[in-house]
């Protein structure tokens, strides 16, 4: 074929001599092809994500022998579901929509070739049903290739990457979506181009520290249905035979119920910072091939609030992000109600924030389509606001709490640029527009001292 196949995540495939395909989704592969003799099946891997099927549908038009795809194992993140809507239903829409599920099918794949791919690849069903795969792979012949080897590469990204030495970028929003986008967005402008465990190409900041104000569980971009689906297979404290390992099982299992022993502890002693859960074994995860991408949570309670931090030692923001945080805000619901407090911020830091090769351009299309050219809506500074006057031949800048009372903080002076850079030395900004509106009230406030004019602040 004059070519090296599989073209895609050739190093987190296992291949064999046959020509079936295995698609084992959150079950260990080995679990599956080491019960197999290695001429029954031509290839077989996991499937996480839905992001999954453009790699695995790639493959097989660049190995039309294989003619069939055996779907089984754990469908955590239901993206065995959607391969098989894929394959009944077809897509939908410009954006290829897979029918019945979320995900999408890229632009760059013929659709003569995707019909043909539906057409000829028989796709499997057999969740539930490992212990007959083998039976299944010798119960008929497949025929001869369906079509001539057909290589695509992936999508072209548009993207003009910029450069930062920046280690880590602070997000804040109100919603969950929003936070999303932003990140997406850093990613796609900042992320350095580099391998990954898996000899897949990513993206990657390090890293990305995100503060949820609003404990709103919606989004456009998110499936209620899935979501919650997720939220209660991934912290389940059961799991399925097969699996590596789930939040919910290191949570609620290692080491005992970490969750009960946490909200304990903040019901004893409100004060606590031991609060806290790991998901990382050393003994299991320091070898293992897919340990846990979440690491730790930590609960504080402050003004009342039950706040929550999480931190992922390794993040995939585009794929995986917009679940996690749906989950985690559920579980710091349900923390927060057996301790009898209000939700406060969910903050999620990111270590190696990053987006995969594979969907770099279906993240180009998001961002342009929802975030670029956008204006960001005003929202209040935790930190409090300043009234800028003009008095006495000086210009004053007074800061005040959220709750409209005096702080001790005023400056005085006759530069605007001066006058800012003391009041961002002082830390008490937390948001970039409030800082950039202060700035451009001083420079009028400066303007006016020089003309005379009567100086009025404008509104934020």
């Amino acid at each position: 074929m004059g070519m090296e196949w599989p073209v895609f995540c050739r190093e987190s495939l296992k291949l064999g001599g046959g020509r079936v395909g295995i698609c084992t989704l959150w079950t260990k592969k080995e679990i599956i092809h080491n019960a197999l003799p290695d001429d029954s099946y031509a290839v077989c891997g996991s499937l996480y994500t839905v992001q999954g099927i453009n790699p695995m549908i790639k493959n097989i038009l660049a190995k039309p022998d294989i003619r069939r795809v055996i779907v089984c194992g754990a469908d955590l993140m239901k993206s065995g579901e959607a391969l098989i809507n894929f394959s009944k239903n077809g897509v939908e829409g410009q954006e290829r929509k897979i029918i019945g599920s979320p995900g999408y099918v890229d632009s760059n794949v013929p659709m003569e070739a995707l019909e043909k791919f539906r057409s000829s690849v028989k796709v499997v069903d057999m969740r539930g049903k490992e212990s007959s795969i083998l039976s299944e792979i010798n119960s008929a012949s497949d025929g001869p290739a369906f079509m001539q080897p057909l290589v695509i590469k992936e999508l072209e990204t548009s993207s003009f990457p910029l450069s930062s030495r920046e280690p880590v970028f602070r997000i804040s929003s109100g919603t969950l979506g929003d936070a999303w986008l932003k990140a997406v967005d850093i990613v796609l402008k900042f992320g350095e181009v580099k391998e990954s465990d898996y000899r897949m190409r990513t993206k990657e900041v390090i890293g990305i520290v995100a503060v949820l104000e609003s404990d709103e569980t919606g989004s456009k971009f998110l499936d209620s249905n899935d979501a919650e689906r997720y939220y209660k297979t991934i912290f389940s404290p059961q799991k399925p035979e097969g699996v590596e390992y789930t939040y919910g099982e290191r949570l609620f299992s290692l080491h005992g119920n970490q969750i009960e022993t946490a909200i304990a502890k903040l019901k004893s002693a409100p004060h606590t910072r031991r609060a806290t859960a790991v998901t990382w074994d050393v003994a299991r995860d320091s070898s293992s091939e897919n340990p846990p991408c979440l690491t730790q949570i930590i609960w504080n309670i402050k003004g009342g609030r039950l706040y929550q931090t999480c931190v992922f030692r390794s993040h995939d923001i585009f794929g995986a992000w917009l679940p996690n945080a749906y989950a985690l805000r559920m579980l710091q619901k349900h923390v927060a109600e057996s301790i009898g407090k209000e939700t406060g911020h969910l903050i999620i830091f990111s270590n190696s924030a990053h987006i995969y090769e594979q969907s770099w351009r279906k993240a180009e299309d998001v961002v342009h389509d929802n975030y670029t050219g956008k204006i960001t809506g005003f929202e209040e500074d935790e930190n409090g606001y300043f009234v800028v006057s003009v008095e006495g031949g000086e210009i004053i800048v007074q800061h005040h709490l959220k709750d409209g009372r005096k702080s001790g903080y005023v400056f005085r002076g006759t530069k605007a640029q001066k006058l800012y850079r003391q009041i961002v030395h002082e830390n008490l900004f937390s948001k970039f527009d409030h800082a950039a509106y202060i700035g451009h009230e001083l420079a009028r406030a400066e303007r006016c001292l020089k003309t005379g004019e009567q100086f009025v602040q404008d509104e934020a």
